[in-house]
């Protein structure tokens, strides 16, 4: 899978986009998400100086990953975030979502 995209949005939303693919789940629910920002953070360059704050953060093919908030930066061909982006794709493409019952279940 090379082509693809993924936006990691401030607001608590995860979306993958791939040829016939579109889906987003809430942010808190994928436990494979803050590694990866967290990685992504530590990669930034040495001379950005601001808050870890993000409105969004696009990673397009594994290739190109842009953390975008009131500042910015970009990385490229960061080898050693392909496998927390590929635990990312497997936990989104895999996940299944549980309804909640609409009334409470009484035993």
């Amino acid at each position: 899978m090379e082509n693809f995209t993924i936006h990691i949005f401030g607001y608590g939303e995860t979306q993958f986009i791939e040829k016939d693919t579109n889906i987003k789940y809430r942010t808190e629910n994928l436990k494979s998400v803050q590694p990866l920002v967290d990685a992504i953070w530590s990669k930034r360059p040495t001379e950005t100086d601001f808050e870890k704050n993000y409105n969004v953060i696009h990673i397009f093919s594994k290739n190109d990953i842009r953390w975008l908030g009131e500042e910015y930066f970009n990385l490229k061909d960061e080898e050693n975030l392909i496998p927390l982006i590929d635990r990312l794709i497997t936990e989104i493409t895999t996940f299944e979502t549980v309804e909640e019952p609409s009334e409470p279940v009484v035993e």
